[in-house]
């Protein structure tokens, strides 16, 4: 055994042990029903639940690892995080003057860790911009808008309107009763029950709605959607997808026209439609399903449209 590389491997294992700091911040802010909370993260998570109580209450950690005590210690004290309040508006802000803008600098010889808890009162609007990481909100009534430029976003049941994108990410939303928009570059959009008005837009990767209640339009470039409509649904649909299927599963109960087609595949119906004369080829349908009511108008350039018996949930 040659003992000379010994002191080269033990100085080797020395340079990659890590340092890390941690930066904390802790704000409690009384406001009324109907506050509005505002956070701006360069970089991290941000979690947002409900609370019994009426006020604001913030929590933000912050794990910061570099090569050495010094440069660690360095970096935290740079990191701004700062939390106030005007009026009955919150806001909550962190940053690092050393990223340009809001994007990470993948090159940057520290780690940095954030994530951000906040506590609202349930009645409560939030703007929500994270610029990497996920971002999670509880149950709300008030207006939801969230961005982040990758991670999953995670929203529960919201009785209000929801404004959400991701360039690369996963979109969930359980319940909206107000007017819906969801967008993602990279991933999949799943929602349950949305109650009023909905726009959602995948480039690459499915759509997917347990029951649109109230009016929809859903594209998917490289993806497939499955939308479900309830007996009692209301509003017009437009459902079209470049690269993928769609199937649409109707409530045999509901009134609605339909028209369905497909350039590269096939239109496949098992409801009990009346179909208009001539309405009905193998890339072609047209009919109403009972008394007739809002169009569902539904277009797949290089897949099939699937009419299927859907169901109508109770909550």
């Amino acid at each position: 055994m040659n003992l000379r590389i010994l002191p080269a491997v033990a100085c080797l294992a020395f340079a990659v042990v890590a340092r890390a700091a941690e930066r904390d911040l802790t704000r409690t802010f009384a406001v009324e029903p109907g506050c509005t909370l505002k956070v701006e993260l360069y970089r991290g998570r941000i979690s947002v639940e409900e609370g019994d109580a009426p006020e604001v209450r913030v929590a933000v950690h912050a794990d910061i690892g570099a090569d050495t005590d010094q440069e660690a210690e360095r970096a935290g004290r740079a990191l701004q995080i700062d939390a106030e309040a005007n009026g009955n508006t919150v806001s909550v802000r962190v940053r690092n003057p050393a990223e340009t803008g809001w994007h990470f600098v993948w090159n940057d010889p520290g780690q940095i860790d954030i994530v951000c808890r906040i506590s609202v009162p349930r009645r409560c609007n939030v703007t929500l911009r994270t610029g990497q990481g996920g971002i999670m909100v509880g149950d709300l009534a008030g207006r939801v808008s969230v961005r982040t430029e990758a991670g999953n976003i995670f929203i529960r049941r919201i009785e209000g309107t929801v404004d959400a994108a991701t360039e690369s990410g996963d979109v969930i939303l359980s319940r909206c009763l107000g007017a819906t928009t969801l967008r993602t570059l990279r991933g999949v959009i799943r929602a349950g029950t949305l109650g009023a008005r909905a726009n959602l837009t995948n480039v690459t990767g499915d759509i997917e709605v347990m029951e649109a209640r109230a009016g929809i339009t859903a594209y998917a470039e490289a993806g497939d959607v499955t939308i479900g409509f309830p007996r009692d649904f209301t509003g017009d649909a437009n459902i079209r997808t470049s690269g993928g299927s769609i199937t649409a599963k109707i409530d045999p109960a509901a009134n609605a026209a339909v028209a369905a087609s497909s350039i590269w595949g096939h239109v496949e119906n098992k409801l009990p439609l009346v179909v208009d004369p001539g309405g009905n080829n193998r890339s072609r349908l047209s009919g109403r399903l009972n008394r007739g009511g809002p169009l569902l108008t539904f277009h797949a350039n290089g897949g099939n449209v699937n009419f299927t018996p859907g169901e109508t949930l109770f909550e």
